[in-house]
């Protein structure tokens, strides 16, 4: 009986630690990930399929898992897969139907498009470009801390970035 009751405690003490790293994390990994897809709705669903992952998984954790740095990586990790899925499932006759815009198109619209074409371009870069750019470009972090997260040295970034950098720039250079 004693038994039973200590693993039930465990239970409740495990949920409620959980739930604080939900509340404490929950609004940079949505802003990561709106920060990526530029759709508040993907990047809700990137949101809950990075913490159902968690809870999934929440009896391997130990007590020594940096979890802002893991949250950026499986954030960032899962919003490219979703940006690349959604490259994928747009078909050439879509874009062949999309009418020719006339004049000058609206600011929030270029930006719009913009936002796209990148999530687009970063789910055809290697993962550890793509990862670097989001990491320090879109999310400001500097060379020390996303050699952190990733777990590599300040160099390796720096020569991701670079690549990253120069990859996307040709990529993009009709919408910048």
């Amino acid at each position: 009986m004693l038994g039973v009751i200590q693993l039930k405690l465990r239970e409740i003490l495990s949920d409620k630690k959980f739930e604080t790293l939900v509340n404490e994390y929950s609004g940079n990994v949505l802003n990561v990930a709106l920060r990526i897809l530029g759709d508040s709705q993907k990047a809700q669903d990137i949101h809950q399929e990075v913490f159902l992952e968690i809870w999934r998984r929440w009896h391997k954790y130990d007590g020594r898992t940096n979890w802002s740095a893991y949250l950026y990586r499986v954030t960032v990790r899962k919003a490219i897969a979703s940006a690349k899925r959604s490259r994928l499932q747009q078909t050439s006759v879509e874009q062949l139907d999309r009418p020719a815009a006339v004049g000058k198109p609206d600011k929030p619209l270029e930006t719009i498009e913009l936002q796209q074409k990148l999530a687009e371009r970063l789910a055809k870069l290697p993962k550890r470009q793509a990862d670097v750019f989001v990491l320090s470009r879109i999310e400001g972090l500097k060379s020390e801390r996303v050699a952190e997260i990733l777990g590599c040295s300040q160099r390796t970034v720096r020569v991701h970035l670079h690549r990253a950098t120069k990859r996307l720039a040709a990529e993009l250079s009709d919408y910048l």
